[in-house]
């Protein structure tokens, strides 16, 4: 018989006692926290142009954490500035991903604003998250606090986007 891991090993990472889907859970909540920090950085500086494109990248990343309600109000606020802005072409961000010319913008955007640069810009921001997200109920809340709302509007929001037809 094969020396295959136990149940136990194959859920743990490095020395963390946390199953390997929390760990990349947490890293991609912790992504969508430097991205949503920038928007709102974006948004005091009344950048609201490199605000919508943060907002893009954090409402995709909303979308692979299986967060509807997230991608939603990221896509409401780029909307409400720019009505003309591709994504109105979709009823939401997850109908968005497989498109081709959403995955155009979605590549210049990230190329734009990697990880790292957008790490980096969070430093020269000052500020420091350390495991600020794991002092929320959940990655919803944590999001909603960040973009200045309640996971109750986020929620509204999320129900109106799905009620309306797509505006091509």
């Amino acid at each position: 018989m094969k020396n295959r891991p136990n149940h136990d090993s194959r859920r743990l990472l490095a020395g963390n006692d946390k199953p390997l889907h929390h760990t990349v859970m947490n890293s991609n909540v912790e992504l969508l926290g430097v991205y949503l920090h920038l928007a709102r950085a974006a948004t005091v500086r009344q950048e609201l142009h490199v605000r919508d494109k943060l907002l893009v990248i954090a409402g995709m990343i909303a979308v692979h954490l299986k967060l509807p309600t997230v991608a939603a109000y990221c896509r409401h606020a780029v909307l409400k500035h720019n009505s003309r802005h591709l994504i109105r072409r979709w009823q939401d961000l997850a109908s968005a991903l497989d498109q081709d010319d959403f995955q155009t913008l979605l590549k210049q955007l990230q190329r734009r604003y990697p990880r790292e640069k957008a790490e980096n810009m969070l430093a020269t921001l000052g500020i420091e998250m350390g495991k600020e997200w794991e002092t929320y109920y959940s990655a919803e809340e944590y999001a909603a606090s960040l973009l200045t709302t309640t996971t109750e509007t986020l929620g509204r929001i999320y129900q109106q986007e799905q009620s309306k037809p797509t505006s091509e």
